[in-house]
């Protein structure tokens, strides 16, 4: 993939997992993660027994997002409340910049409904997420 690629993202659903997945490549920007938050909120929107998330960082070439565009998606996150349902966020991140990115994310989030971790090792996230390791294999 060229290096100037903007960020793209594939999302799925298990849904005997109750999981919702994204794997992100190329490079993440603020217009790449707007969309998947927006994503993500309607998909929150029509659930009626919540889900778990699941962002794998892996495979980004990059991340171009500056401090206030992570606070601002941070607090959107915070701020979007469809429901009361409690639900785990897990990034799988393994260079320094992705994990910096998603753990700046998960100090800024705090949010009471959504619990965010960041974890270098995929069968960590599984076992937090309490999913079967292949369930984030997709």
């Amino acid at each position: 993939m060229p290096l100037a690629k903007v960020g793209e993202f594939h999302i799925g659903v298990v849904d005997n997992e109750a999981l919702l997945w994204g794997r992100l490549t190329g490079i993440l920007d603020a217009k790449t993660a707007a969309l998947v938050v927006e994503f993500i909120e309607t998909e929150e929107l029509e659930s009626q027994q919540g889900f778990n998330r699941f962002c794998d960082m892996t495979r980004l070439e990059g991340v171009h997002l500056s401090y206030g565009e992570v606070r601002d998606l941070a607090a959107r996150r915070r701020a979007y409340n469809p429901n009361n349902i409690p639900v785990k966020s897990a990034f799988l991140a393994k260079d320094p910049l992705s994990f910096g990115i998603a753990r700046m994310c998960e100090q800024l989030l705090n949010s009471p409904r959504i619990q965010v971790r960041v974890w270098g090792e995929l069968q960590a996230a599984a076992d937090w997420l309490g999913v079967r390791l292949d369930a984030l294999v997709v």
